[in-house]
C-alpha cells in the first residue's frame, strides 16, 4: 500500500498535483503485505535516448513507492532485437512476477512474452503492440490519437503560413523503421488528419532512418534537394526528429518550411524556441513508466486492470512551451528533480 509519508515528499513539487500531470493521483489499491516481496524485470529501448530514460525514471520512482524490487534492462539500440530477445530470455529465467516490455518489432518478441505468460509471469506491454493477445495489460500513448493531433496541427500551421483556408502543396514524412506497431499508429494517425484537414496537400515521400540521427539527416537533405516546393515535413520519432532539425539548417529552410515531430529532448526543445520546427506532439513517458510498474504490480495482486491504459500525450508549440504543464512532459526530470533525489535516483544509471 502506497505510504503516507510519500505526501511528504510530494511537497518538495510545488503545484505537481494541482497541474495534474502525474500519475501519482493513482487510486490507492489495498495490496497485501506481501507486496514487498515482488520483483519486476522491466525492458525497454535504447537508454541513449531521452525517451526512454524519462520512462525508467518513472518507473524507478512508482517502484520505491511501492517498495518492490526493479530489475532494469536494455538494448544498446532500439533496432537491437536480437538483443533484446536475449534480454526478455534472461528475464523469464529469472523468474519474476511481473515482466513489463516494450517489444521493438510486432512479431520478434511474441515468442519470448507468450512463454513468460505461460510460466506464470505476469506481463506488460508499454509503448508498442507485439502481435499477440497474450498480455495482461498495454500502458501506452493512443499513437493514432497523438499522430492524428500533431497531423492537424501540421495542417492548421500549413494553413496559417501560406494564408490558404484549403491548404495545397507538397509533404513528405519520415518513419525511423519498418515493423513497429507504434510507429505505424502514429503515421497513420498523422496521415488521417491530413486527409480529413488538408485533403489538397500531396504526399511525395515516405522516407525511412534507420534508427539513426545521420541517416535521417541525409535522407532530410536528399528529400529537400529532390523536393524543392515542399512546404512540411513529419518525423515520428526523437531520432528521425533530430536529424529533421539539423537538415533544415543545412538546407536554409528555417522559418521557410513547416516541420513538426513526435517527442522531446533538448535538441528538440531548442529547434522549437527557435522556429526551426513549430510542433512537437510529446508523449508522457514519465506517466508511462509509472504507471506500468503500478499496472504490473495490480496484475499481480488480483486487482481489475483495464486491457489498454493510455497515458496521454500534448502537442507543444511556442505558443505554449513555457506553461508549467508543457514543461513537466517536456522535460520531466528537472520538473520531478527533487522527487528523484529524494528517492536516491539518477536517471539513465
Amino acid at each position: 500500500m502506497r505510504s503516507i509519508k510519500m505526501f511528504v515528499v510530494f511537497a518538495l513539487i510545488v503545484g505537481m498535483l494541482s497541474l495534474g500531470i502525474s500519475a501519482f493521483a493513482r487510486e490507492q489499491q489495498p495490496y497485501s503485505t506481501s507486496v514487498k516481496d515482488i520483483t519486476v524485470f522491466y525492458i525497454v529501448g535504447s537508454a541513449e535516448s531521452t525517451f526512454w530514460v524519462d520512462i525508467m525514471a518513472g518507473a524507478a520512482v512508482a517502484a520505491k513507492e511501492l517498495g518492490i524490487h526493479i530489475i532494469f534492462q536494455e538494448p544498446q539500440t532500439d533496432t537491437a532485437v536480437s538483443q533484446q530477445i536475449s534480454i526478455l530470455d534472461t528475464g523469464i529465467g529469472m523468474n519474476p512476477n511481473a515482466i513489463v516490455i516494450s517489444p521493438m518489432l510486432a512479431d520478434s518478441l511474441v515468442p519470448g512474452i507468450e512463454k513468460a505468460m505461460n510460466e506464470g509471469i505476469k506481463v506488460i506491454i508499454i509503448n508498442c503492440l507485439a502481435n499477440t493477445n497474450d498480455y495482461d495489460a498495454y500502458v501506452s500513448t493512443d499513437n493514432v490519437a497523438a499522430g492524428e493531433a500533431i497531423g492537424k496541427e501540421f495542417v492548421d500551421l500549413i494553413k496559417a503560413k501560406t494564408g490558404q483556408a484549403t491548404p495545397t502543396g507538397d509533404i513528405a514524412y519520415m518513419t525511423t523503421f519498418a515493423g513497429n506497431i507504434a510507429l505505424d499508429q502514429r503515421d497513420q494517425g498523422f496521415l488521417n488528419a491530413v486527409k480529413q484537414y488538408g485533403p489538397g496537400l500531396k504526399i511525395v515521400s515516405h522516407l525511412y532512418g534507420n534508427d539513426s540521427v545521420q541517416t535521417s539527416m541525409t535522407n532530410f537533405e536528399n528529400l529537400f534537394t529532390s523536393h524543392p516546393n515542399l512546404v512540411g515535413v513529419f518525423a515520428d520519432n526523437e531520432v528521425t526528429g533530430d536529424g529533421l532539425i539539423r537538415a533544415i539548417p543545412t538546407a536554409g529552410l528555417t522559418g521557410k518550411i513547416v516541420a513538426v515531430s513526435f517527442d522531446s529532448d533538448t535538441a528538440l526543445v531548442d529547434a522549437l524556441k527557435n522556429n526551426v520546427i513549430q510542433a512537437l506532439v510529446v508523449q508522457k513517458p514519465w506517466n508511462m513508466g509509472y504507471e506500468s510498474v503500478f499496472y504490473a504490480v495490480d496484475v499481480i495482486e488480483g486487482v481489475y486492470v483495464p486491457r489498454f491504459v493510455d497515458t496521454g500525450a500534448a502537442v507543444i508549440t511556442q505558443a505554449n512551451m513555457n506553461t508549467p504543464e508543457s514543461q513537466a512532459t517536456l522535460d520531466p526530470l528537472s520538473f520531478y528533480k527533487n522527487l528523484l533525489n529524494a528517492y536516491g535516483i539518477t536517471p539513465g544509471k
